[in-house]
């Protein structure tokens, strides 16, 4: 298994020595021009919660059977993939890939819940699914390849892409309470990239946030010393958010990381009961889908520095209900 370092460290690393694609591009991005960038896709889909919970039922069903049907049941009752994909549309899904850590540890998103999801966009007609994420090592391939992510990607016929850490680019915050401008990567951001956004996070907790789910997903687009961001880090997120337009959240809560995240490591530190995980949380509203994951941790999303940060942004609902809600047990 390959090393794990924190963000911090890698970043000091990476200015250090400037190596490959992390080096000092980070630094020269103010200085290029400016383009389009992307904005909410129009879609169909109800503004709702969606929760697909898995049953202590199962019979001999393996994982990914159960996290397709319930990925696909959640979808189905938010109005369905084709609702927001169109054909011909280009779209990137973004993952938890951050650590060098296999799926039962519960640090990275749930490789089959990727695949699902790749599987859902290319049906409703897209032309191109893209997984990627902005790891926390000095070589992303271990990530992609430990997480068990970009095998199940590629087999259900996604492109598999590594950050280029040459194309991030500085934009400027309106509003922001914290952060004026910040490097985000073109890949997530820009008309010309992607026309619809998947964030797909996990819910775990965190030893700065307290906790990480979809609005601190938003770490994994951008660049810089991203070590800066965890002084003040709750605003910080939510500041993030103004920028980067998310069309779809699915939150991986079929394991939850309850103790030592974000890197975890500990078998004993992860959850997958019925009781405390095995749901998948679905919405347009990452912050209705962050204050719902809340509660698998014994909060309130007004617990939650980021998430009322984020409210208060205009970003999304805290409550979670408010537009619709809907559980379904599968």
């Amino acid at each position: 298994m390959g090393k794990d370092i924190s963000r911090r460290t890698f970043l000091k690393t990476a200015v250090g020595t400037g190596i490959g694609l992390y080096g000092l591009s980070y630094l020269r991005t103010s200085h290029r021009a400016q383009k389009p960038l992307k904005k909410f896709k129009e879609s169909g889909l109800k503004k709702g919660t969606v929760v697909a919970h898995c049953s202590n039922n199962v019979g001999d069903r393996d994982e990914a059977d159960i996290i397709r049907d319930m990925t696909t049941r959640a979808l189905t009752a938010l109005g369905g993939m084709q609702k927001l994909v169109s054909r011909g549309d280009r779209v990137v899904i973004k993952p938890n890939i951050s650590w060098n850590r296999a799926p039962e540890f519960a640090a990275n998103t749930n490789p089959y819940l990727v695949a699902a999801l790749v599987n859902l966009c290319l049906d409703a007609g897209a032309s191109r699914v893209r997984v990627m994420d902005h790891t926390c090592s000095n070589n992303p391939k271990p990530s992609y390849q430990i997480s068990g992510i970009e095998e199940a990607a590629r087999r259900s016929g996604a492109e598999i892409a590594y950050v280029d850490g040459s194309r991030f680019r500085e934009i400027p915050i309106p509003g922001g309470k914290v952060l004026k401008s910040w490097a985000f990567n073109d890949a997530f951001v820009l008309k010309d990239e992607v026309d619809v956004l998947i964030n797909v996070p996990i819910a775990k907790h965190h030893s700065t946030s307290h906790l990480t789910m979809a609005l601190k997903n938003t770490f994994g687009m951008v660049g810089w010393d991203r070590g800066r961001l965890h002084k003040d880090i709750h605003p910080k997120i939510a500041d993030l958010n103004r920028v980067v337009k998310v069309d779809l959240t699915v939150l991986d809560a079929y394991r939850t990381l309850r103790h030592h995240g974000p890197t975890g490591g500990r078998l004993d530190d992860v959850d997958n009961s019925a009781e405390g995980a095995r749901r998948i949380i679905v919405s347009t509203d990452p912050v209705a889908v962050d204050s719902y994951g809340a509660t698998l941790f014994g909060l309130r999303g007004e617990d939650v520095g980021f998430i009322k940060e984020a409210l208060e942004a205009g970003i999304g609902e805290i409550d979670y209900k408010l537009r619709g809600f809907e559980e379904i047990i599968v």
